[in-house]
C-alpha cells in the first residue's frame, strides 16, 4: 500500500538533506548508531537486493527537534537510506530473525520519495531492539513538532514583536513629520480669527466715523467763532 499521498510534507524536508548531507549532519545530534546491513524489495523482480552495509544512525536536528534515519554506505559514503520515523512505519522480523526489522516507509536516499519496503539486519538481537525502542520515541517527537509550513509559537511571537516595532516606528515617523509642518488651523480656529478680523474692522471702521464726526464738530465751532469775531467787529 503507497503512502506517497500521505507523506507528501516530507518531500520538501528531505529532498534537501541529501545534496548537502554533511553539511546538514553537522547540524544533527546521533541518537543511535550501529553497523547493519541494508536491502530494498525490488516490486518488479519480487526479491530483496542489497542496498549497502554501513553505519545506520537515527539523527535528531539541533534547531528544529526533528528526527530522522540515516545510513551511508562504507567506503563510498553514500546515502542509502533517509526516512523520517512516523506513525504509519510498522515493523516486523523476518521469519523471526530477532536479529532484523522490516518496515514500509517513504524513503529520500535516491532524492526523490518512495514508497520502499526495507530490511534491515543487525548483527545482535540488543541492536535490532534498541533500533526499534529509540525509532518509536522519534516517532512521538516528530509528531508532536508543527507540520510542514505551520509556524512554531516563539516564531509566531517575533513576528508580532516585529510588526509591532515597525508599526511603532511608523507612528513616531508620522508624529515628527507632523511637528516639522505648520499646525494647520482647524474650521472653528479660522471661523473665530475671522469674526475677530471683522469686529476689529468694523471697530476701526466706527473709530475713524468717530474721528471724522469730531473734526466736522471741531471745525463746525471754529467756524462759528470766526462768524461771531467778524461781526462783532
Amino acid at each position: 500500500m503507497s503512502m506517497q499521498k500521505s507523506h507528501e510534507g516530507e518531500k520538501q524536508l528531505l529532498s534537501i538533506n541529501i545534496k548537502e548531507s554533511k553539511e546538514y549532519e553537522q547540524e544533527e545530534e546521533s541518537k543511535f548508531k550501529t553497523r547493519a546491513k541494508l536491502y530494498r524489495f525490488e516490486k518488479k523482480e519480487n526479491k530483496w537486493k542489497e542496498r549497502g552495509v554501513g553505519d545506520i544512525q537515527i539523527f535528531q536536528h539541533k534547531t528544529s527537534k526533528r528526527c530522522r534515519v540515516l545510513m551511508r554506505r562504507e567506503q563510498t559514503f553514500k546515502v542509502c537510506a533517509n526516512h523520517y520515523p512516523a506513525t504509519y512505519v510498522k515493523f516486523k522480523q523476518n521469519e523471526g530473525n530477532t536479529k532484523s526489522w522490516i518496515y514500509n516507509v517513504i524513503d529520500y536516499s535516491d532524492g526523490t520519495a518512495k514508497d520502499e519496503i526495507l530490511f534491515i539486519r543487525f548483527l545482535k538481537e540488543e541492536s535490532a531492539n534498541k533500533f526499534k525502542k529509540v525509532f518509536e520515541e522519534c516517532v512521538a517527537i516528530n509528531e508532536n513538532l508543527p507540520k510542514t509550513g505551520e509556524k512554531t509559537e516563539e516564531k509566531t511571537k517575533e513576528e508580532t514583536d516585529e510588526k509591532e516595532e515597525e508599526k511603532k516606528e511608523k507612528e513616531e515617523e508620522k508624529k515628527e513629520k507632523e511637528e516639522e509642518k505648520p499646525k494647520e488651523k482647524t474650521e472653528e480656529e479660522t471661523e473665530e480669527e475671522t469674526k475677530k478680523e471683522k469686529t476689529e474692522e468694523t471697530i476701526k471702521e466706527k473709530t475713524e466715523e468717530e474721528t471724522k464726526k469730531e473734526k466736522e464738530e471741531k471745525t463746525g465751532k471754529t467756524e462759528e467763532k470766526t462768524k461771531e469775531k467778524t461781526e462783532e467787529k
